[in-house]
């Protein structure tokens, strides 16, 4: 079976009485034999579902059923009797077990006075084929990377190095551009795909249920992050070449409802009854207009008079007191959020509730997912909201919209510690002191954000949360997008040990990458379904996500080989 496991083959098409190709993705085979004398139910809670009651899934029977391996689940065995709580739901129970079902295995659970679960086939790992697709990939990038260097050394054709600023006249010119940037915007945006794109379909790779932190988790608020870097370059750039702040302002404003409008036609779908208003790009067109507003009424700016001890402060701290004005705002936007989500009191809810609503501390928040946040949603937008989360399944919760309205502060919030790193582009040229202060803002925001949460994924005063975008998740996206950039900083600007290719491309046309994916969502030979039996695996999902991920990176370098840049 481990050798199966690489690819994610489960072997024989017949197993017994069992065929294995009617077995999908995460799916499994349970044969249950009862023994016992009464009628038996069987009460599941997901593992993922935080301090909820087991909820009734079927009535025992003896016959062979199919299971879903994605997300795992405590099963109890009980008479027939119905249970309200997983804490005081004792009596009547027959047993509580924890199994582990895998993909592609075959279980037996024998049920008598006890319960006996066996393993008749043992399932595959599924986590094998990322090992295999990395290798895969690995060895056709090392074959074309060897062709095109023979085919550069034959034609003697030498590339100049060209960047989105040599193809526009009208940004600023800068002596050194940091590749490192558009390298990680190009990571991000990469990752961003590969994400929606389903990412192998494996769920330590998705969004998480409610609170916690993976890797789907990440991009959003790195994009945002990274939006803010950009924001101060460009704000001097504009100061430098006498733009007018009307003038500014207006370009702000055109910006902004350009990515707004441009989200509204990507997601809000076609009934008018249930038309999404939120999303994407709607949120970063929010973000900017307060962020890039903002420096355009209050110029990165120093003073310089002073003793020799002031100057030789104000030398050391210049980056952060050239923003004074913009810490000043985003304090405030953290303490309105944090104000508005713990006083706000929702109807039929508990005051500061912050959990998902639903099932969770045994039904006793029905209707109140995601506390004031999700209030201020459903009164605001009504029907017209995300749909679709996971919480629904995992939680009973009611609809969220992730990227809601009281989610705009806290992401505004973001966007101005992703300025303070470009602040200190500005003010800083030295490697050292910019890296320096980058891994320093990494781990003060890290050790906050962790602070906030507890350090764990449940508890805390304020815990991680994408769909509330809370305060303690933008701190600890914010601190490992200023390591990251650091990192690649280093590789790419300062010891030169990379060039940032292939995701250099990438990020210099990311909006362009961005929307295109969304458009050729499903298209041939970006990407390909496969329905036939034994190819709807993580391996075979994985492998075409990559492969889109890939196509996309293509498009990006012969775009910029065409020099063309999108921007808004």
């Amino acid at each position: 079976m481990v050798l199966n496991s690489w690819t994610e083959d489960y072997g024989s098409e017949m197993f017994r009485d069992f065929n294995m190709s009617k077995l999908g993705r995460d799916e499994a085979y349970l044969n249950i034999v009862s023994e016992h004398p009464q009628p038996l139910q069987v009460y599941t809670v997901y593992k993922e579902c935080y301090k909820c009651p087991f909820t009734k899934e079927r009535t025992v029977t003896n016959e062979s059923i199919i299971i879903s391996t994605h997300y795992e689940k405590l099963w109890r065995i009980l008479a027939d009797a119905p249970i309200s709580s997983s804490v005081d739901s004792s009596t009547g129970v027959l047993c509580d077990f924890n199994p582990e079902f895998e993909e592609f295995g075959v279980y037996n659970l024998r049920i008598s006075q006890s319960c006996e679960l066996e393993t008749l086939k043992e399932p595959v790992n599924i986590y094998f084929p990322i090992l295999t697709v990395v290798v895969i990939y690995s060895l056709l990038t090392l074959i074309a990377a060897s062709f095109l260097y023979v085919l550069k050394v034959y034609t003697k054709k030498v590339e100049r190095q060209t960047t989105s600023y040599d193809i526009d006249p009208k940004r600023c010119k800068q002596k050194s551009r940091v590749t490192s940037l558009d390298t990680f915007r190009g990571l991000t945006i990469s990752l961003m795909i590969l994400v929606n794109f389903g990412c192998g379909g494996y769920a330590i790779f998705d969004h998480v249920t409610w609170n916690g932190l993976q890797l789907a988790d990440i991009v959003f608020p790195w994009f945002m992050w990274i939006m803010g870097v950009c924001i101060p370059i460009s704000s001097y750039s504009n100061v430098k070449r006498g733009i007018a702040k009307r003038t500014a302002l207006l370009g702000i404003l055109r910006r902004s409802c350009i990515l707004f409008m441009l989200g509204l036609f990507l997601g809000a779908g076609s009934y008018l009854d249930t038309l999404r208003i939120f999303g994407v790009l709607q949120r970063f067109g929010i973000c900017y207009l307060i962020v890039a507003a903002s420096f355009v009424m209050f110029p990165p700016e120093i003073e310089t008079g002073g003793d020799y001890i002031e100057k030789q402060t104000k030398k050391m701290w210049k980056d952060i007191l050239a923003m004074k004005h913009h810490w000043a705002i985003a304090f405030s936007l953290g303490a309105l959020h944090s104000l508005i989500i713990f006083l706000v009191h929702a109807p039929n809810c508990a005051r500061g509730y912050l959990g998902p609503g639903g099932l969770h501390e045994n039904s006793s928040h029905v209707g109140c997912t995601g506390g004031a946040t999700g209030y201020i949603d459903r009164l605001i937008l009504g029907d017209h909201m995300y749909q679709h989360s996971v919480l629904r399944e995992i939680y009973k919760g009611d609809a969220f919209e992730v990227e809601g309205i009281l989610g705009c502060v806290t992401s505004a919030l973001q966007v101005f510690l992703g300025s303070q790193a470009g602040s200190t582009i500005l003010f800083y040229k030295a490697h050292t002191s910019r890296l320096l202060r980058w891994v320093i803002w990494g781990t003060v925001l890290g050790l906050i954000g962790g602070f906030l949460c507890g350090f764990s994924k449940e508890e805390g005063i304020i815990p991680m949360n994408k769909h509330l975008w809370s305060l303690s998740y933008v701190l600890v996206t914010s601190s490992l997008a200023f390591l990251v950039l650091s990192i690649c900083y280093l590789l790419v600007d300062v010891k030169k040990y990379w060039s940032g290719k292939p995701f250099l491309y990438a990020g210099m046309n990311a909006i362009f990458m961005y929307i295109g994916h969304s458009l050729a969502f499903n298209n041939f030979p970006i990407r390909w379904t496969p329905t036939h039996a034994g190819f709807t695996t993580h391996f075979v999902m994985l492998f075409e996500n990559v492969w889109a991920v890939g196509v996309w990176l293509l498009i990006a370098y012969l775009l910029y080989r065409h020099k063309f840049f999108l921007t808004i």
